[in-house]
């Protein structure tokens, strides 16, 4: 038997609205190594057609982890306690991301996250957290959806 609670599958937080900053969005374009202006300088941006900072691709996982902490503040469990993840086995597996729309800073955007499912692998030595998260805008739509899976290494097995 694994350690994620399983009857979690199915499960769809309520809309968490996150602000998306200018600041946090160019620290973040640094961290990874990101040289286009237009994901730090808001008057690049600006000259390149947008109306402020454009959020680097993978910038959804930082407005991820913005809406645990708000859901959290709101009395929401985050995600990974939802689905009961042991951080002591606990191992990233894939991620992708769908893209629909640019995010830019000074949007209020929605995150809603999803445990889509559970599946086992290696005769039982592995069991996988299939997880979901959309950024929705409210006048634009689906602007992500970011897919990862979260792996719990249980020992035994084949």
């Amino acid at each position: 038997m694994g350690i994620f609670d399983r009857s979690s599958e199915g499960y769809e937080s309520p809309p968490i609205e996150i602000t998306v900053e200018r600041g946090a969005v160019a620290f973040f374009a640094e961290t990874i190594g990101e040289t286009n202006p237009i994901h730090s300088d808001v008057d690049a941006a600006r000259a390149a057609g947008h109306p402020d900072v454009m959020a680097p691709a993978t910038y959804p996982v930082v407005l991820d982890m913005a809406a645990a902490k708000a859901g959290a503040r709101k009395g929401i469990a985050p995600l990974l306690e939802r689905i009961n993840a042991d951080m002591r086995v606990l191992l990233h597996g894939t991620e992708t991301y769908d893209y629909h729309g640019p995010i830019f800073a000074g949007e209020t955007v929605e995150i809603i996250s999803r445990v889509k499912g559970f599946t086992d692998a290696k005769g039982g030595a592995l069991e996988i957290a299939h997880l979901e998260m959309e950024v929705r805008h409210p006048d634009r739509g689906t602007l992500s959806v970011a897919r990862r899976d979260l792996i719990h290494r249980l020992g035994g097995g084949k």
